[in-house]
């Protein structure tokens, strides 16, 4: 069967209890590390008062960043960058864009590929530079260039102008519908940095040079173990800083931090589902975002390595053989959502109905259609240190057995894991949900930078991702909807879950967290009291 003509499936049936909203948890597509959201807290888009700064802030991570440079650091070093650092565009809790070091901003064109943003004026960096237009055009450029996380997602971006000094614009070889939301928090392009910094970036993975509340103390970090930021002397909104300082603490084990956060020693703690129930136990507060899919990556669909899934019928089939409503309860309690397709409920791509009801009689079948009735051997890679991809590996294997097909578990070491993608036929799947233009830059496009090893393409998927990316309003959603249910009928992937992203905090914190909704910033948390 062909995938370009006969990836068919069959007459969906509605799901419940789904109610559309504005999800963006973007993550630039790592195994497991995601970048959260936030709720407004003033500058130019309403939110809290002025109030009087209160002691220190205190908050545990489990693992230390890999860079404090806002454009390299990954989702776990999101906490360690965000006091220092201002975005262009503030994305709040309700999914609205906020003017933030832009005051404006606007398409030039209808066909997304012309952009302007007028910049405040008197807002300076913490090294005493101006935000200016020429500041502006130098992030962009270094964001763009390679190493970066947000470079895939910029390469359209042709030229940056100054038309005067508190006005950039932007020209397109290709149309880009996500601006707005690109130089955001959320995507790292919009946390600007002074441009006498960009000059020597090898100093931004350790110093801050940011327009943000807080500068990094040097003196006051050890790098490893904890991070202290102060207040920024230069910040342009002094009365909306809410603490002296924030220390963020390093702390790897997870009982650890949360015995740390009974204590006092920390306010808040990012973690896992492993101390949920204990955090709700202490009277803590416990918020979570349902962030990662979580499944198998059906990466070789011209059966260059495991010939039958080349058959659009053998994928299917194993869609058909998962019980996602019994692991995703399994794995996450409460707070798992099962899910079939690429996407979050509520994010624009999101489809209210459901393909692959579990059904191994149908998986039997779809196998015997395709030549398969004895079932084959499927080998799938994970990298190690992914205890919730290794149990939903475990699990899904056993489903598999249930219909002839046997889940070969290879594990590789996190710096080998990404290099051997295209060595095996599949892949674990772990991926933050975000927007469908972001993640088919990542995923599933033909030119996908890192996750198509295969350079798998559709020529459906590739013709509504055109559309997609110069339509607006509803005609995008319903167009990424599109994309969605295209990529589900193709079974290139067999997602299971949505695996959620804690935030414990005491009580002494409010951070505007909202059952369902993105985790918020660092720097949109307030003290209670």
């Amino acid at each position: 069967m062909s995938d370009h003509d006969g990836a068919q499936g069959p007459a969906p049936r509605s799901t419940s209890g789904l109610s559309r909203r504005t999800f963006t948890v973007g993550v630039l597509m790592t195994a497991g590390g995601l970048a959260v959201g936030g709720c407004d807290f003033g500058g130019g888009g309403g939110g809290s008062s002025s109030s009087t700064p209160s002691g220190a802030l205190d908050v545990g991570e489990t693992s230390a960043p890999t860079s404090i440079d806002p454009t390299k650091g990954g989702g776990e070093s999101k906490t360690f960058f965000e006091p220092a650092y201002d975005p262009l565009i503030y994305l709040a809790g309700d999914g609205s864009l906020k003017p933030r070091l832009a005051t404006s901003w606007k398409y030039l064109d209808s066909t997304n590929r012309s952009f302007e943003m007028t910049l405040r004026k008197g807002v300076v960096f913490s090294d005493g530079a101006p935000l200016n237009a020429a500041a502006v055009k130098a992030n962009i450029e270094y964001a763009k260039s390679a190493g970066t996380q947000v470079s895939p997602f910029m390469t359209t971006i042709s030229t940056v102008s100054a038309v005067d000094d508190h006005t950039v614009q932007l020209h397109l070889s290709e149309s880009h519908p996500l601006l707005p939301l690109l130089f955001s928090q959320q995507y790292f392009a919009g946390n600007m940095i002074s441009p006498k910094a960009i000059a020597t970036p090898d100093k931004l993975a350790k110093n801050t040079y940011g327009a943000g509340q807080y500068v990094l103390s040097s003196g006051q970090t050890t790098t490893g173990d904890h991070y202290t930021y102060v207040k920024n002397g230069k910040y342009w909104q002094p009365g909306q800083v809410q603490y002296e300082k924030v220390v963020v603490k390093v702390l790897p084990n997870e009982n650890t931090a949360l015995a740390a956060l009974k204590t006092g020693q920390v306010d808040a703690v990012h973690g896992s589902y492993a101390i949920a129930d204990a955090a709700k136990s202490a009277s803590l507060t416990v918020a979570a975002s349902p962030s990662i899919v979580m499944g198998i990556q059906l990466n070789d669909r011209g059966g260059t390595l495991s010939r039958p899934l080349a058959d659009v019928r053998v994928r299917q089939a194993l869609n058909y053989a998962v019980d996602r409503a019994k692991l995703a309860k399994a794995l996450f309690g409460q707070y798992g959502i099962a899910t079939e397709q690429p996407a979050a409920p509520g994010q624009d791509g999101y489809n209210d109905s459901t393909v692959y009801h579990y059904d191994p009689a149908q998986a039997r079948h779809l196998l015997s259609a395709a030549g398969y009735a004895g079932g084959f051997t499927l080998p799938v890679v994970i990298s190690s240190g992914n205890p919730y991809g290794t149990n939903l590996l475990q699990a899904m294997g056993e489903q598999f057995a249930k219909v002839g097909v046997k889940l070969s578990i290879q594990t590789k070491v996190q710096a080998q894991f990404f290099p051997s993608l295209d060595k095996y036929p599949a892949s674990i799947m772990g991926w933050g949900v975000a927007p469908i233009y972001f993640m088919g830059r990542n995923l599933w496009l033909r030119d996908a930078v890192g996750m198509n090893p295969f350079h798998s393409t559709d020529p459906t998927v590739e013709r509504l991702d055109r559309q997609a990316t110069a339509a607006h309003g509803e005609a995008q959603a319903s167009l990424d909807r599109q994309i969605v249910r295209r990529l589900v009928d193709l079974a290139w992937f067999v997602p299971v879950v949505l695996s959620p992203q804690f935030l414990f905090t005491r009580t002494s914190v409010h951070t505007g967290a909202e059952k369902g909704e993105p985790l918020p910033s660092v720097y949109a948390w307030q003290h209670s009291g």
